[in-house]
């Protein structure tokens, strides 16, 4: 396969899983009919795209009448979803997402409504943006419209939520409620999540069973997801006996991401993990970020550097390399829940039961670790 057959293939599959992000965003309800929908300037910021690979997106989803693009006004929601008047004699159940991440926004909201809506219940989808002021209006609201059950995934949840008030109304309302990829620590509610600490511990011994001994990592700490796999990651340290160095951990959060991906910030991290065989990122987006900046610089991956990451993305899926990462379910994530969600609605019980769970830990074929030993 020559180069330029492969990034066609590539610029390919980024269109698709752009176009397939955006659709979810407008069939769901997320974006409604009339709304602004971002610009291809802010596309290409926002996914690392070529302006073609963009443009490409949109005039599908426009040909199948989901935007309309107005020159020299911008481009508009033109889709208008009926689901909401259709669906007013059927039972709701809302469902509020942090974020609409374009590798695991559609897959999870997938397997959330193939359950919900084989069984008749229609989807109010919420997105918080991670902010805590958005949670609590979308929890009033969904209080409000009497909603038959919620699935909620928390925001900034490696902190203590104050919306204490409203959970504690949702369960004097009786209202069945599972959490979805994490839950607060103060709030008890079941949730349905990876196994992140075991998933990092596992993840972390693969780079020391290759021979690894000085590994840095860049972690997010304001979500227990983060967290937890800094946990994961830690402990297996320890447990080998492995030099630990505040140097080669970077920490970010939601708020300040654009800055703590700048290039200059990239290059301070970059000089303080020189010495480091191998780096440990909180995700795939984080790790193909980095990846470019060290494709930049002529640093090759696994030779010179190995890395390793969470949720198995395909976020390049032709290239040469491919991040070894503990796999996301995504789909079969969202099914779960709803599964266990509609559970909860039949049982008058659902306080004292457990509805929890967490997904083994499974790995994909990425080839981005060296053999050192």
């Amino acid at each position: 396969m020559t180069k330029e057959t492969d990034k066609h293939i590539n610029e390919n599959l980024k269109y698709q899983k752009l176009y397939k992000w955006g659709r979810t965003l407008i069939l769901s309800g997320v974006l409604k009919d009339g709304e602004k929908f971002m610009s291809e300037h802010v596309l290409e910021k926002k996914f690392g795209y070529s302006r073609q690979t963009v443009r490409a997106a949109l005039e599908k989803m426009e040909q199948e009448g989901l935007i309309q693009r107005v020159r020299g006004s911008g481009t508009y929601v033109s889709y208008h979803n009926e689901a909401g008047e259709e669906g007013d004699d059927k039972p709701h159940i809302g469902l509020i997402l942090s974020y609409f991440a374009d590798y695991l926004f559609p897959e999870v909201y997938a397997g959330i409504e193939s359950v919900m809506k084989e069984q008749g219940f229609q989807i109010d989808v919420a997105i918080t943006r991670n902010h805590l002021n958005e949670e609590t209006m979308y929890l009033e609201n969904f209080l409000k419209s009497g909603v038959s059950g919620l699935i909620i995934e928390g925001t900034r949840t490696s902190f203590p939520n104050p919306n204490l008030r409203l959970y504690k109304d949702i369960k004097r309302r009786n209202i069945p409620t599972i959490f979805i990829h994490n839950h607060y620590a103060n709030i008890p509610f079941d949730s349905v999540e990876m196994y992140d600490s075991k998933g990092s511990y596992e993840l972390t011994r693969k780079l020391i069973d290759n021979g690894h001994r000085k590994i840095g990592g860049m972690f997010k700490y304001d979500d227990m997801q983060g967290m937890e796999r800094y946990r994961g990651f830690t402990e297996c340290l320890s447990d080998f006996g492995l030099r630990y160095d505040d140097c080669w951990i970077r920490w970010y959060s939601t708020k300040d991401m654009e800055e703590k991906f700048s290039k200059k910030s990239l290059m301070e991290f970059y000089r303080r993990t020189k010495e480091c065989t191998a780096l440990f990122f909180y995700n795939d987006e984080i790790a193909y970020r980095y990846m470019d900046f060290l494709t930049e610089r002529g640093v090759k991956v696994p030779d010179d550097v190995s890395v390793v990451s969470f949720d198995d993305a395909k976020m390049q899926e032709t290239g040469a390399v491919k991040v070894l990462s503990v796999v996301h379910p995504k789909y079969e994530l969202g099914r779960l829940t709803a599964k266990n969600l509609l559970r909860m609605m039949n049982d008058p019980e659902w306080t004292h039961h457990n509805y929890a769970y967490k997904f083994p830990v499974s790995f994909n074929s990425g080839n981005s670790v060296k053999d050192m030993t």
